[in-house]
């Protein structure tokens, strides 16, 4: 009787443990890595890891990142598995801050907070990575977004610009690669 009750505690204690929310690895400032799991910040964001990238739909955009007038380097490896044995839909092969979006449907939806999820940092309004108190202001296109930062849905060749803090509006366009 004894060992059944400690058997289902345990089991309850598992099961609990399984639900609890996964939480964004990065903190404090920048710079932000490229995160050492990739499968979690692809879970948070609701996407999966496949076996290589889709061919349906190809596009890039490219993303600025900006803390107090200073460029925070977009690392290599965001949405890319181990050993590069699996890949999410949205992603980054170098630290150009070009993010690949790559997907096996004709007309897919992607957001810019899908992609701070996959890169396991936070983005809110009033939050980018651990910082808080100034207000997170993003450019599209050189133009300021007025929508929650989290929302802004991902197009082919975006000129995305995230700022916390004091500091430049970030460039109006990019020069893509031939390809992308």
């Amino acid at each position: 009787m004894l060992i059944s009750a400690v058997a289902t505690a345990l089991l309850l204690v598992a099961i609990a443990g399984a639900r609890r929310p996964v939480h964004l690895q990065a903190r404090g400032a920048p710079p932000w890595p490229a995160p050492s799991s990739a499968a979690t910040g692809v879970r948070v964001a609701g996407l999966s890891l496949d076996a290589g990238p889709k061919v349906v739909t190809r596009y890039a955009a490219h993303l600025n990142v900006f803390v107090n007038g200073r460029v925070v380097p977009v690392p290599a490896g965001i949405g890319v598995g181990p050993r590069h044995l699996g890949i999410a839909p949205l992603y980054t092969d170098d630290a150009s801050g070009i993010v690949h979006v790559s997907s096996d449907a004709a007309a897919p939806v992607f957001t810019l907070g899908q992609f701070f999820d996959e890169w396991q940092v936070a983005l809110s309004a009033g939050r980018l990575g651990g910082l808080r108190g100034e207000p997170v202001i993003v450019y599209v296109d050189g133009a300021r977004y007025d929508g929650d930062p989290r929302t802004l849905v991902l197009a082919p060749h975006l000129q995305i610009a995230v700022r916390y803090g004091s500091g430049v509006a970030g460039p109006a366009s990019y020069a893509f690669p031939a390809g992308t």
